[in-house]
């Protein structure tokens, strides 16, 4: 339905760097006329996925939208089986490792465990990153059968015309990346002094599709060391396939 797939729009406008906004900032984030967005916040206010803040009238998610939330994170538990694991690895390298599911344009984090004290701390679990341009998301397009990535492929340029002739050419290297070596690389795509690898991670029958990904320091994270945390990552995501089609 219409009417619902543009208010999961006016919910997804939301993020930590945009907790409160108005509608007009609505409006202009998903490019739906202003009475549309009107109606579409007041139905989502009823029912609680919205509340009006203090200061002039802006809006911000609701308890209703904590609980959708938690609802599915519980519903993969492999993001708190995976949490140990993830938390060695990080602090091996002092690097940000994080595993991710695609919501739309996006990679939300459903588990992320830092090993340092100077890797975007800004960043955590329900945190999201453009499917275009993260080491998560990339991980997730080379994760794709070659049709759907092509459809995927489409939509993003769509919505990010402006980049889109840049960011192809990367992210098709890094798929050839991943077919050669098993991991994706992404060098200061995302943040500017932040290199990351990455692998997806499939359960057998390809219905869930995640990805894995450790990120650090430029620095830090130059090349040798990247062949080696993309060689673990591989590792664990076989473990987490394993996992995956054990709960089903």
């Amino acid at each position: 339905m219409t009417a619902l797939a543009r208010g999961l729009d006016v919910l997804r406008c939301f993020t930590r760097a945009t907790p409160a906004l108005g509608t007009a900032d609505i409006a202009r984030l998903t490019g739906l006329a202003q009475p549309t967005v009107w109606r579409l916040c007041y139905t989502l206010i009823q029912e609680g996925y919205l509340v009006q803040t203090d200061r002039g009238g802006r809006l911000r998610p609701g308890i209703s939208v904590l609980g959708l939330g938690q609802g599915a994170i519980a519903s993969m538990p492999i993001a708190e089986l995976a949490r140990a694991d993830m938390q060695a690895l990080a602090s091996r390298y002092q690097c940000a490792v994080s595993l991710g599911m695609r919501d739309g344009h996006y990679m939300v984090y459903m588990q992320r465990m830092q090993g340092s004290q100077i890797i975007l701390r800004d960043l955590e679990v329900g945190s999201r990153v453009p499917l275009s341009s993260s080491a998560t998301g990339w991980a997730y397009l080379a994760g794709l059968p070659e049709d759907e990535r092509e459809k995927v492929f489409k939509e993003l340029q769509e919505i990010d015309k402006k980049r889109w002739p840049t960011l192809l050419p990367k992210i098709k290297q890094s798929i050839a990346q991943y077919k050669r070596t098993g991991y994706i690389l992404n060098k200061g795509s995302l943040h500017a002094q932040i290199n990351a690898v990455a692998v997806p991670i499939m359960s057998s029958d390809g219905s869930v599709l995640l990805s894995l990904s450790a990120g650090g320091i430029s620095l830090v994270f130059d090349d040798e060391t990247l062949v080696k945390v993309g060689t673990e990552l591989k590792r664990l995501a076989e473990r987490f396939a394993a996992a995956l089609d054990a709960m089903k």
